[in-house]
């Protein structure tokens, strides 16, 4: 619903509000930049006492939003503000920069592809299977969301200079991929040839849905067939015998 227009004297007393703001906030408040004015979003209503939670999942659904465009302009914390309707000091009450917000909308991003891998794996008729199907849910989540993909995957995550693969964001999603490549070759998942395969198998999936992105003209096989053949030449590979050296879990 539209929010109910300012009263007179409801004006008068924010301009009064925002002329004793330092600087910072004056610019702010009055929704402008040293670049000119920006437009401000529909208000949004206050959430009810005990439930600011919910903003805080608003913006991370609105950054998500624009972040849906891969061609869309570097996303910014006024930016998102505004598709909430909210000042953008609210938006700096549950995120401390940019950063903070982009990794937020990553970790929703793997959230969802995970829900859709473990999906199609538990319909599948045998682990092998179980692997492909999990391949090909990949694929598809990031050709249905290219802009998601491109800040999951194209672009480096905003995380620690010293973050290990444990902390990245998606490393479940990994994990239970080496996990279903075990099961499928009959070995243990702490194989090191396992890790490597899944590794492969990775990289193969990131090719295909990056260049079906960047290059969509190209007449390039139906991404089930393309998904399936991949996938099972590495798997094949994989099989024993090979030398069963350990991989540090």
């Amino acid at each position: 619903m539209p929010a109910n227009p300012m009263t007179a004297e409801q004006r008068s007393a924010r301009q009064r509000a925002i002329a004793q703001m330092p600087a910072r906030q004056r610019s702010i408040g009055e929704g402008t930049t040293g670049e000119g004015p920006i437009r401000e979003g529909p208000a949004r209503r206050r959430n009810p006492r005990g439930q600011g939670e919910r903003l805080r999942d608003d913006i991370i659904e609105a950054a998500s939003r624009l972040l849906a465009d891969p061609a869309a302009p570097p996303l910014t914390l006024r930016a998102v503000a505004r598709e909430v309707g909210v000042a953008a000091t609210s938006v700096y009450l549950h995120f401390d920069d940019i950063d903070s917000l982009v990794l937020a909308v990553a970790e929703r991003g793997f959230g969802e592809l995970l829900r859709l891998q473990d999906q199609a794996r538990e319909t599948s008729p045998d682990r092998c299977s179980g692997v492909k199907a999990g391949c090909l849910a990949y694929c598809e989540f990031g050709l249905a969301h290219p802009g998601h993909y491109q800040v999951m995957f194209a672009k480096p995550l905003p995380l620690p200079e010293d973050a290990v693969p444990e902390q990245y964001p998606g490393i479940t999603s990994f994990r239970l991929l080496i996990e279903a490549v075990a099961e499928c070759i009959g070995a243990e998942s702490g194989d090191e040839q396992v890790f490597f395969t899944a590794q492969l198998i990775w990289e193969q999936l990131h090719g295909i849905v990056s260049l079906r992105i960047s290059r969509s003209g190209f007449p390039w096989p139906p991404l089930a067939e393309a998904v399936t053949e991949a996938v099972d030449r590495l798997l094949a590979g994989a099989r024993p015998p090979y030398l069963h050296s350990r991989w540090p879990r």
